[in-house]
C-alpha cells in the first residue's frame, strides 16, 4: 500500500500516472476497486493563493507478481491437492510438499531423487515388470497413484523436475478427491505456470561422474494480463555406477492470459524424451545386496530405454466473484516406452570377485500409451443457516489406453566377472528383436463429487464428501495369433470425512476418515479371474495436529494414522478357477508422523520429517503358500524413515546446507529371506548468492556410503556413491 502526498489542485494524478507509481496496471480490477480519489473543491477567488486541500489518495493493487512461495522458500503457502485453494495446515490429512526451492538446493534432478526427503516412501527397482516410477506410501503399492497437477498421469517413465514448482504427497485414501487408487496416498506433481514479471534465470551444473545439466526458466509479460513461460533443460550423465549412463532433454512452452481477472486462460505443452542404459543392478547374495557390486555397472553397452512423454493441456477459469469460480482443464498424452536390458545370475557360491556372473534373461517389452482426461471444478464459498461453508462440486471424464509388447530372438550375451565387469562390452551381432506378446488396454472412467466444508459452530469445521465412479476396462491378448478378451465394468462409491478443531489462530487439531477402492484394471490388464473380481476397498483413519508458529515462517504437523486394505484380492483353493478371486484378504499399515518446515530465524530454515510405521498381513487366501504370511510385515515397507536438512546463512551472501536421509531396512516381498539394511547419508551444500548470479556446490552422499533404496525379488539397486556438483545460476 502506498500512501500518495497531497496534490495542488488540478494536479491529482491521472489512473495511468497512479499505476506507474504502484506498478499496477492501470485497467488492474484491484485498482479500479480500491483506488479512493477526492474530488477537487471548487477554484478559489482571482489572486488567491491556496494550500492545496486534495484529500490523501489511498491506493491499494495486488498482481501476480511474483513466484510461488515455493519456488522461493521451503514453506509453501497454499495446496491445491483437495481441487481447492488452501493453506496447508487446513487439510486434514497428512500431506508433505517438497517445494522447488528444495529440489534445487539438493541438486535433484528427478521426480524420484526429491521424494528421497519424504518420510513413508520406499522404491521398488522393476517391481512386477514395471518401467520408470515405482513407489511404495505407506507400505502400498502406489505406481498408479502419481498425478500432474491433479489428474492422472498413468504412464511408466522416470519424471523429471524442471518444469516442477512443487511436488505434493497426500497420505492415505483419496479415491474420493483422485478416482479409483490411491491406497497409501497420491503424489502430485504442480507445474510452473507464467506469472507477471519479466524473471529469467540459466543454470549450469558441472560434476564428476561425467554430469553435466543446463535448465533455462524465462517468463516475459507479454501485456496488461498475459505472461508467457519457457522451462527447458538438458543433462548428460555418465552413471553412478559407471556405464549406466543417461541422456534427457524436455522443454515445456506455457501461455497464461487473463492472469487475475473475471476470466483466465492458459494453454501448455511439456515434452520429455530420455535414452538411458538401465542398470538391472546385481543379484542378492547371502540374504542381503552385495557391497562390493554397489559401485560396479554389469550390463551392456548395447542396453537401452528409450522413453518419451508429450502432454498438452488446457485450462479456463472464471471467476463470478472473489468467492465462486468454476476451474475446467482438458489434457491429452502420448507416452512411448522402450527397454532392452540385461540381468544377472551369478556362477556359484561363495561369491568372490573372480566368480562368473552370467548376462542373460534379459527384460525387454515397450507400449504406447495414450490418456485424455476432462476435469471441472465449481467451488463457492457462502453462509447459510448461520454457517460459513466452502463447497466443491466436480466431474472428471477420461480414457486411458496402453498398447504393450514384448520381444523375441534374444542373442547371446557375453558372461564377465563380479569384481571387474567389463561395462563397454557391446553385442555386436543384431539383436534380432522380434516384438510379440501384445496386448491392449482400454479404460473410461467417469467420476462425479461433492464436498462441504462447514464451519458449523465457531473454529469447528465439518469437512464432508462423497464420490461415485465408474471404471470400464476392455483387455485383449493378441499372443501367437491366438486372442482372448476380457471386459469389466465396476462401480463405486468413496468418501471423505473429517473434523477441524482451530483449538487457536495457530493450531488446528482434526480427525479424518476416507476410503478408496483399487480394481482389477488399476495395472490395465485382466485375467479370467480378475475380470470377475469386484474392487478391493481401502480406508484411512488419521488424528492429527498442525501449527503455524514464528508469526506464520514456521509449519509443524504431527498425526497418528491407520491404513487399512479391507478387502484384497486373495487367492482361495476351493474357488472354481477363473470364477474370480476372494476379497478375503487384509493388512494394515499404523503409524505415526512428524514434520517441520520453514524458518527457524531470518538466517535458519529447515525441511524435515520422520515417520514410524508397524505394518500387519491380518488375513489372506487359504493357498498354502500364502497362510506362512500371516502376521508378516507388508513388503518393502521401512519401519523408520525420515529427512532432516537445514540451511543456515552464516554471512551475507553465503548459505551453508547439511542434511541426511534414512530408513531402515526392508525386505522385496512379504516373508523374504532377503533384507536390505537400513542406511543414513548424508549431503552438504555450499552457496554464494547475488541479485544476478550464483554459485552453490553440493557434496550428495558425503561419507560415500554404500546404500540400496530400491529392490526386487532379483536384486537391489545401489543409490550414487559420493559425487561432487558445481552450479552457475544467471538471473537477468
Amino acid at each position: 500500500m502506498i500512501k500518495h502526498s497531497q496534490y495542488p489542485r488540478g494536479k491529482a494524478p491521472s489512473h495511468m500516472m497512479m499505476a506507474l507509481l504502484t506498478g499496477a496496471s492501470a485497467v488492474s480490477p484491484a485498482f479500479a476497486a480500491d483506488a479512493v480519489v477526492a474530488p477537487a473543491p471548487a477554484a478559489s477567488a482571482p489572486g488567491k493563493v491556496d494550500e492545496p486541500t486534495v484529500a490523501p489518495v489511498i491506493v491499494k493493487a495486488e498482481r501476480d507478481t511474483a513466484k510461488p512461495s515455493s519456488e522461493t522458500q521451503y514453506k509453501t503457502e497454499t495446496t491445491r491437492i483437495g481441487k481447492t485453494d488452501t493453506a496447508p495446515k487446513d487439510v486434514p490429512q497428512s500431506i508433505t510438499i517438497v517445494p522447488a526451492k528444495l529440489i534445487s538446493d539438493r541438486q535433484n534432478d528427478s521426480m524420484v531423487s526429491s521424494l528421497q526427503h519424504v518420510s513413508g516412501i520406499s522404491f521398488n527397482a522393476g517391481e512386477g515388470g514395471r518401467i520408470g516410477d515405482n513407489l511404495n506410501l505407506r507400505g502400498f503399492v502406489s505406481y498408479g497413484d502419481l498425478f500432474l497437477d491433479g489428474m492422472r498421469d498413468i504412464a511408466q517413465y522416470n519424471r523429471e523436475v524442471f518444469n516442477l514448482e512443487r511436488i505434493e504427497v497426500l497420505r492415505g485414501s483419496a479415491s474420493m478427491l483422485f478416482g479409483h487408487g490411491s491406497t497409501g496416498g497420491v503424489i502430485n506433481q504442480v507445474s510452473k505456470v507464467p506469472y507477471l514479471a519479466d524473471e529469467n534465470s540459466v543454470g549450469f551444473t558441472v560434476g564428476d561422474q561425467g554430469y553435466y545439466r543446463g535448465t533455462a526458466d524465462l517468463n516475459k509479460v507479454l501485456g496488461e494480463t498475459s505472461a508467457f513461460r519457457l522451462n527447458t533443460m538438458y543433462t548428460k550423465d555418465e552413471g553412478s555406477p559407471k556405464g549406466a549412463d543417461s541422456k534427457r532433454f524436455g522443454i515445456a512452452p506455457s501461455f497464461r492470459t487473463g492472469i487475475g481477472t473475471s476470466d483466465e486462460f492458459a494453454i501448455s505443452y511439456y515434452h520429455l524424451n530420455y535414452d538411458n542404459t538401465p542398470n538391472f543392478a546385481f543379484p542378492w547374495v547371502g540374504g542381503r545386496p552385495y557391497d562390493d557390486a554397489s559401485d560396479k555397472f554389469y550390463g551392456l553397452k548395447s542396453d537401452y530405454q528409450t522413453d518419451s512423454a508429450d502432454i498438452a493441456s488446457l485450462e479456463y477459469i472464471h471467476r463470478f466473484s472473489n468467492k465462486t469460480q468454476v476451474r475446467s482443464a482438458l489434457r491429452y498424452g502420448e507416452f512411448k516406452r522402450d527397454l532392452w536390458a540385461t540381468q544377472l545370475a551369478v556362477v556359484g557360491t561363495p561369491v568372490t570377485g573372480d566368480s562368473r556372473v552370467n548376462r542373460n534373461s534379459p527384460p525387454a517389452r515397450g507400449a504406447n500409451d495414450q490418456d485424455m482426461f476432462w476435469q471441472t471444478d465449481l467451488t463457492s464459498r457462502f453462509d447459510l443457516f448461520g454457517m460459513k461453508h466452502e463447497t466443491l462440486a466436480g466431474f472428471e471424464l477420461g480414457r486411458e489406453s496402453s498398447d504393450r509388447f514384448g520381444y523375441v530372438g534374444t542373442p547371446g550375451k557375453p558372461f564377465t566377472t563380479v569384481g571387474s565387469p567389463d561395462t563397454g562390452a557391446t553385442i555386436t551381432t543384431p539383436y534380432n528383436m522380434t516384438r510379440t506378446n501384445y496386448n491392449y488396454f482400454t479404460a473410461v472412467t467417469q467420476g462425479f463429487y461433492l464436498q462441504d466444508n462447514a464451519e458449523f459452530i465457531p473454529h469447528w469445521k465439518l469437512l464432508a464428501g462423497g464420490r461415485f465412479d465408474r471404471f470400464y476396462g476392455d483387455y485383449a491378448n493378441a499372443n501367437l495369433n491366438t486372442r482372448t478378451r476380457f471386459q469389466r465394468e465396476d462401480n463405486d462409491w468413496s468418501y471423505r470425512l473429517g473434523l477441524i478443531w482451530e483449538a487457536t489462530p495457530n493450531l488446528n487439531l482434526y480427525v479424518s476418515r476416507s476410503t478408496s477402492f483399487n480394481t482389477s484394471g488399476d495395472a490395465y490388464s485382466y485375467d479370467q479371474a480378475g475380470a470377475n473380481t469386484p474392487p478391493e476397498e481401502n480406508a484411512n483413519t488419521e488424528l492429527g495436529a498442525k501449527w503455524e508458529l514464528l508469526d506464520g515462517d514456521l509449519s509443524l504437523r504431527a498425526a497418528l494414522f491407520r491404513s487399512q486394505k479391507l478387502h484384497e484380492r486373495s487367492t482361495d483353493t476351493s474357488t472354481v478357477p477363473g470364477a474370480g478371486n476372494l476379497l478375503s484378504g487384509k493388512r494394515h499399515t499404523d503409524g505415526w508422523e512428524i514434520e517441520a518446515t520453514g524458518f527457524i530465524t531470518k538466517k535458519l530454515q529447515i525441511f524435515s520429517n520422520f515417520a514410524h510405521m508397524w505394518s500387519n498381513v491380518d488375513a489372506i487366501g487359504n493357498a498354502p503358500s500364502a497362510q506362512s504370511q500371516l502376521g508378516l510385515p507388508a513388503a518393502n515397507t521401512a519401519t523408520n524413515s525420515g529427512s532432516i536438512w537445514a540451511v543456515y546463512n552464516f554471512i551475507p551472501n553465503w548459505s551453508a546446507g547439511f542434511g541426511a536421509d534414512g530408513q531402515s531396512k526392508r525386505n522385496f516381498a512379504i516373508g523374504s529371506p532377503n533384507n536390505a539394511p537400513g542406511f543414513v547419508k548424508y549431503d552438504a551444500m555450499l552457496t554464494f548468492d547475488q541479485p544476478r548470479y550464483s554459485l552453490q556446490l553440493n557434496i550428495n552422499n558425503l561419507f560415500d556410503k554404500a546404500y540400496f533404496p530400491a529392490v526386487y525379488n532379483g536384486w537391489a539397486v545401489a543409490g550414487p556413491r559420493r559425487n561432487v556438483q558445481l552450479m552457475t545460476t544467471v538471473r537477468f
